[in-house]
């Protein structure tokens, strides 16, 4: 990708912003007879790392399941495939006679 293409993804309209941006993101610019450009896979994953590591956190191990639904704007199906379980245990566990009676729990 030529950096004037990266341009509307980056918000960045000058080619030494753009440069600047592509150095703090530690994107590699290669320069050709035509102009300089980035590898479309390397900018494509330097550009979506935030939601990579947002992914990553909030799903843990099926991040990429979410990142691949998102890429092809299908995150409405994953909804309705795996919803999280319900923890129905409860937080309190009484430990007397009297509190068991008030939570209508048998004691050990």
């Amino acid at each position: 990708m030529y950096l004037s293409d990266i341009s509307s993804f980056i918000n960045r309209k000058d080619k030494r912003s753009i440069r600047n941006w592509c150095a703090k993101n530690h994107l590699q610019v290669y320069k050709d007879s035509s102009g300089e450009f980035v590898m479309k896979a390397e900018f494509e994953l330097t550009y979506n790392m935030p939601l990579i590591k947002n992914l990553k956190q909030k799903h843990g191990d099926d991040w990429m399941i979410y990142y691949e639904a998102y890429n092809k704007g299908e995150l409405h199906k994953i909804l309705d495939m795996n919803p999280k379980p319900i923890n129905n245990q409860p937080r309190y566990i009484p430990k007397g006679k009297l509190s068991a009676n008030l939570f209508n729990r048998s004691t050990n």
